[in-house]
Order: C-alpha cells, then structure tokens, then sequence
C-alpha cells in the first residue's frame, strides 16, 4: 500500500528518513534530483559536495561572502545546522570549499545526519560529493535510500557497476537519467547490472527521466517543481513527482 509524504516524512517516529543522492561519477544529474526531490519531499538540502558546481551555489548560496560555514561549525561543536530557508525551493545546509579536507570519518558522519534528522524533526536530502569519500560513505549509511542516477553512456554504466558492486547491501533506487535514445547495449548493459544484486527481482528502479538539455542553461536558483511550473519542464517535474513516489514507497 502505498504511503502519503506526511506518513513517509514522519519516518519510524524518532528519526525521518534520511535520502542520499550519490554516484561514482560526476556529471551524471545527482545534484538536480536531489535538489528538486529535497524541495518535493519538503525536506533540508545537506550540500555534501565542495566542488564550485555543487547545489549550494546553484541555489544562489555563495560561501566567499562568509567567514563562518554552518556545516564546519556543526561538526566541530556537534551542534545541529540551522538550514537557510528557500523560497520556491529547499532549505539548505550549504557546503563549503574547505570540506574536501575536514570531512569528519564517516561513522560520524553518519551519526550526525541522523542527530540532524531529529533535531530538525524533516526529512533529509543529501546530496554528496562524486565517488567514494568520508562524506559520502557516511551519507549512503545513514539514508532508508539512495537514489544513484544512471546515464547511458559507457564511462557512466561503468562507474554504476563498480558503485553497485561495492554497495550491494545497501538500500540503492537506480533512476535512468538524461536518457534520450540509448543504444541497445546500454540497455542490456544497464539491465544486467540492476540483475546482478538485490534478489530475484534485481535492483528496484526509479522512473525514466528524460534529457532536458535547457536544464543546463537555467539561471534561475529556484527549483524547478516550484509553481508556477514552465511548460518546457511538464515532462521533467512529472518525472520527479514519479521519484519522489518510488522513494517514499521504496521497500
């Protein structure tokens, strides 16, 4: 039976769930579903990632204008980050450049995004940086699911087979992403890779979402799915209304 988000959000009642939108390689969407399932799922953006095309500054966050980082302050003292509130798009933890050599181990990590979830008592949506790094590993432990986008292109089902096979036991949503029209073997390539883990039934899958290549020319910092919705992207936010469904219904 299906859940409504006010049942999902409200998690096991002593923690909200925690989501974690990761992948081996960059470039491949991560930080566009995240930012737009945080913003549907009414949920804080944790911005894991350090690098100049993280969702913080694509959300009109800009960490030169500040001395003091609230994602720094939250480790150091084990405190809990108050979030910048959006308009027409999520409340954010934001990330700052300095992160990719004061990441904390990842137990701790772990540890504190649960601690947030309860402070905070929201879900979490985090969006991590690319590959394997303290942050990350420390991300996908604590999240009831982790939604990996899949590209179709070689270097990409590359990479989702090598993050499959080290994350086999964790609770992974593969989501085809910026598909087009894939080549047969990059179907039957990524159907043996959601086949080879995760029972009889393979991997469990998100919805299609389609290449919209204006998303790369938005200059906008509000999230897609905010009203009023262009028409131009009717077919991505009916997409990631369909995302948001399969990870409040996921297991």
């Amino acid at each position: 039976m299906s859940k409504s988000l006010q049942e999902w959000a409200t998690g096991d009642g002593s923690t909200p769930p925690i989501v974690a939108c990761a992948a081996w390689k960059g470039g491949d969407g991560k930080s566009t579903l995240a930012r737009e399932l945080a913003y549907l799922l009414g949920g804080v953006l944790v911005d894991g990632d350090w690098d100049a095309g993280c969702s913080s500054r694509s959300m009109g966050y800009r960490h030169e204008k500040f001395v003091r980082y609230p994602l720094k302050e939250a480790f150091e003292k084990g405190t809990t980050p108050v979030p910048i509130v959006g308009r027409r798009k999520a409340d954010l933890i934001p990330s700052y450049p300095g992160l990719v050599d004061e990441q904390p181990p990842r137990d701790e990590v772990t540890d504190a995004l649960e601690h947030w979830a309860r402070d905070l008592g929201r879900p979490l949506v985090v969006d991590t940086h690319p590959g394997g790094c303290e942050m990350t590993y420390g991300a996908v432990n604590a999240a009831d699911v982790v939604v990996v986008p899949a590209v179709m292109v070689k270097e990409s089902l590359n990479a989702l087979e090598g993050m499959v096979d080290e994350l086999t036991d964790y609770p992974l949503l593969i989501t085809p992403n910026k598909v087009s029209a894939p080549p047969p073997w990059a179907r039957r390539r990524l159907a043996s890779i959601v086949r080879r883990h995760g029972g009889p039934d393979g991997i469990p899958m998100g919805p299609l979402v389609h290449e919209e290549s204006w998303i790369t020319k938005r200059t906008l910092n509000l999230a897609i799915s905010s009203e009023p919705v262009a028409k131009r992207a009717d077919r991505f936010v009916e997409s990631m209304d369909r995302l948001a469904k399969a990870v409040i219904n996921y297991g």
